[in-house]
């Protein structure tokens, strides 16, 4: 199912967001929770794995991971800080923790030397390759391992979200996605736009949606 998954939304996003200036552009159509979209993007997790790392374009390949104890103890030293932590210092903690494991996963899997904002169709089917879909697939992945772990606890994962509708002169992108419990904002974790091991670009998902201008110019930003 998940290899029609770019195809779907080209066909759907032009009825859906030919008149979109109020509303986010979500998945939340396609699936109604994020155990919906883990299982169809092939991400639940086998007996003693950590994490899944899609790659290929598409999420043609998932490689399942289970990190090496140092590993896991170097992530959780990341948030040591948990009294009077900020949901903002905690998106900060989110963005080193995905770099460091994109960097041990990209190890593995091959992806360590994948470039961001690239995407190329000669990629399709290159195991060390990655698109948005893979991205934000292993981002989630990532995200998950860290709820489990009880190190995140300011924000909450919620479905990958999506832009774009080639009608309005934009491709189809997605992202992974977190929600602020306190405010209830929603922030894209967008590995997509910087190489890997670099911290992804966390930006309100509104300013993601709406103002993909700034949102393309992203690879100096600073966290907001």
């Amino acid at each position: 199912m998940r290899k029609n998954f770019l195809i779907f939304w080209v066909l759907l996003f032009p009825l859906s967001l030919v008149s979109c200036t109020t509303s986010y552009s979500p998945m939340n159509s396609k699936y109604p929770s994020l155990e919906d979209y883990l299982k169809d993007m092939d991400l639940i997790l086998a007996e003693n794995q950590d994490v899944v790392v899609c790659s290929g374009y598409n999420c043609n390949f998932t490689t399942q991971i289970e990190f090496e104890a140092d590993d896991i103890e170097y992530i959780k030293s990341i948030f040591a800080k948990r009294d009077s932590r900020s949901s903002y210092q905690e998106r900060q903690m989110i963005a080193s923790a995905i770099a460091t494991m994109e960097t041990i996963t990209g190890e593995i899997v091959g992806t360590k030397d994948d470039k961001g904002g690239v995407l190329e169709n000669q990629h399709i089917g290159d195991k060390t390759k990655q698109d948005c879909v893979d991205e934000s697939a292993t981002t989630t992945s990532y995200l998950n391992f860290l709820i489990e772990h009880e190190l995140i606890f300011l924000h909450e994962i919620v479905v990958p979200q999506s832009r774009g509708a080639l009608i309005d002169g934009r491709w189809p992108h997605f992202s992974a996605t977190i929600r602020d419990k306190t405010t209830k904002k929603q922030y894209v974790v967008d590995s997509w736009f910087r190489d890997n091991g670099k911290p992804p670009v966390i930006m309100e998902l509104q300013d993601w949606v709406f103002d993909w201008r700034r949102a393309n110019r992203v690879i100096n930003d600073q966290l907001n």
